[in-house]
């Protein structure tokens, strides 16, 4: 009895396999295998710390090449997968909770409803890595970029998409790192770190674990496959940068004013009483305009929000002598006087101007909706002429468009749409996304430019950049620069703002494209065609900047295969998983 309790425990692989063919068995857990709880725990806490200081403002970019090791570990290490997988999951809901506080500003419960969905990718990460390393034998420099990659990818998308922190924004101020955008886009940046981590990682097995001697040498040839593979990825990438970072292909464009006030967004009506209303935002931003006059810009770029007013038509020309209309009068008549303010403005300076405004179409004879609304883009033009427009096609899910609006769901979306900020009256705020991106030209000085105009979060998809940048059926760039338009007032002088510019710092680089910039709050200013910014505006600062933005002569492969990289990682992510189920089913649901 006393020889039986003392015998060490063996795992259901080794059982298994000791009863079939007699072979020894290869250990599961790697010759590292952590049984306490306590010790899995300090080890996460590891990745925490580490992972909440890459991004921006903290900007402890180097850290990123490390931050995932102590979870590979816990991964590849701890014996019981249950607990691997509720223990990421947690790890996740605490990097968002922690990282992504500045939700909580606008939307305590969609703050923490959002990190709880989050972290659901880290299990999701974990269980194909787990089953990669310790079944199949994968070196972790492979596993976990492919594995990385996909589950971001997925992250991006699902859901409306939610493409933020992602390993590689952490470099978006290390120019010869993120210079491979152009060809596989910012999940090529992230591939490469994760592939450093999991090089570590299977280092640290390799030198620190306890594995039967005939395993040993096995074991420190994964490892420096792994670490040969990732210092392959990190030559190359560097390589490629320096290249691209040397090439004299970058110009200079217009001469563009960035106007950037200080008006915070509150979603509770008691934060907005004394707040300033639409016609002194309006003065104030025109007695800019007068300022930055002097620096002769071509054009003036206005935040998605300066002030609310609605430039289209359709509101502007509404008949409020009659009655369904009477209660709109004010606006509308606002609304003209700042359609033709500046349409004047723009004529008289023989300038061009930019503007976000909402659209919106009351439609009195609908059994749908009362109005339809659209988040928009306008350019004014000194020639006089209408002004052109671009409608958001990206709305964001449930800050700007409640999902199930029509149909048989609607009485969910009703549900939904009253427990946002912005309906808990029952009024419908939801946007109506726009069909097609549209592209923008100005004329200066016999030059044309054509440019897009991508609003608030836009700037963070980075398929609906490629939209703007590239013609599909004409495969050539369609764009010469970009110009976002947002509204970042919504989270005080927290973190969004610098990291929002950090993921727009992407959109350049992968696009080849220059990027100005203009937020109602901060941060404004303007990103060149390697990812270089300049003429920064910091957060909670009144003023405005005049400078050129940058064009580049030269295309991209991303602009050309979009996310087909990512792609590629999604699909071996899924063939592992699907492989681990299948394993699974094979061996009645054992433990691995």
């Amino acid at each position: 009895m006393a020889g039986k309790k003392d015998a060490p425990k063996r795992t259901n692989v080794q059982a298994r396999d000791t009863a079939g063919q007699g072979a020894i068995p290869q250990p599961p857990h790697l010759g590292i295998r952590i049984e306490s709880f306590w010790k899995m725990i300090l080890m996460l806490a590891g990745t925490l710390v580490l992972m909440s200081l890459i991004h921006a403002p903290i900007d402890q970019w180097y850290l990123a090449f490390v931050c995932l090791v102590p979870w590979l570990i816990v991964i590849g290490a701890t014996a019981i997968a249950k607990r691997v997988y509720v223990a990421s999951w947690f790890l996740g809901f605490a990097y968002f909770l922690i990282n992504m506080y500045w939700m909580e500003t606008p939307t305590g419960m969609g703050y923490v409803a959002l990190s709880a969905y989050l972290a659901c990718y880290f299990p999701l990460a974990a269980c194909p890595i787990r089953h990669a390393v310790r079944r199949r034998r994968f070196p972790l420099g492979v596993a976990v970029p492919l594995v990385w990659i996909g589950v971001e990818f997925a992250r991006g998308l699902v859901i409306s998409g939610f493409p933020w922190f992602f390993l590689g924004h952490s470099q978006y101020a290390t120019l010869p790192m993120i210079q491979i955008s152009d060809l596989v886009g910012a999940y090529g940046v992230s591939f490469v770190i994760a592939a450093v981590n999991g090089a570590i990682a299977d280092f640290v097995i390799a030198r620190y674990g306890d594995v039967q001697q005939q395993f040993a040498a096995s074991q420190q040839r994964r490892a420096n496959r792994s670490l040969a593979f990732a210092a392959t990825l990190v030559v190359l990438t560097l390589g490629y940068g320096f290249f691209r970072l040397s090439q004299d292909t970058i110009t200079k464009g217009p001469r563009i004013a960035l106007l950037q006030q200080y008006y915070p967004n509150f979603t509770e009506r008691k934060a907005t009483q004394g707040e300033a209303g639409p016609f002194e935002k309006k003065r104030a931003y025109f007695a800019m305009m007068a300022e930055a006059r002097g620096a002769n810009p071509d054009l003036y770029l206005f935040p998605e929000s300066a002030w609310y007013m609605y430039l289209n038509p359709e509101f502007r020309e509404l008949d409020t002598s009659l009655s369904q209309f009477k209660r709109m009068e004010t606006r509308v008549l606002f609304s003209q006087e700042c359609f033709n303010d500046f349409q004047r403005w723009s004529t008289v300076t023989d300038s061009h101007i930019v503007v976000g405004s909402t659209s919106r179409n009351p439609t009195p004879l609908s059994l749908r909706q009362s109005e339809v609304l659209y988040n928009s883009a306008y350019h004014f033009k000194p020639t006089g002429e209408l002004p052109n427009r671009h409608d958001k096609v990206h709305p964001v899910l449930f800050g700007e468009r409640v999902p199930f609006r029509y149909g048989r769901m609607r009485f969910l979306y009703l549900w939904l749409n009253s427990l946002s900020p912005f309906g808990t009256t029952g009024y419908e705020y939801s946007l109506t996304p726009g069909d097609e991106v549209q592209v923008f030209d100005m004329e200066r000085d016999g030059e044309t430019y054509r440019f897009g105009v991508p609003i608030c979060y836009e700037d963070v998809m980075p398929y609906v950049c490629r939209r703007m940048a590239w013609d599909r059926d004409e495969k050539r760039k369609r764009v010469d620069f970009l110009l976002n338009i947002s509204n970042d007032g919504w989270f005080g002088r927290r973190n969004e703002q610098e990291q929002h510019f950090a993921i727009c710092t992407f959109r350049a680089v992968e696009n080849r494209v220059g990027i100005a910039r203009t937020v109602n709050t901060g941060v404004s200013g303007f990103i060149d065609p390697v990812g270089r910014s300049y003429g920064k505006i910091p957060v909670g600062k009144v003023d405005f900047v005049v400078d050129h933005v940058k064009m580049d002569s030269r295309t991209s492969l991303y602009s050309r295969m979009g996310d087909l990289f990512a792609i590629l990682c999604s699909a071996v992510a899924v063939l592992l998983y699907g492989d681990y189920i299948g394993v699974r089913m094979r061996s009645s649901g054992e433990e691995d």
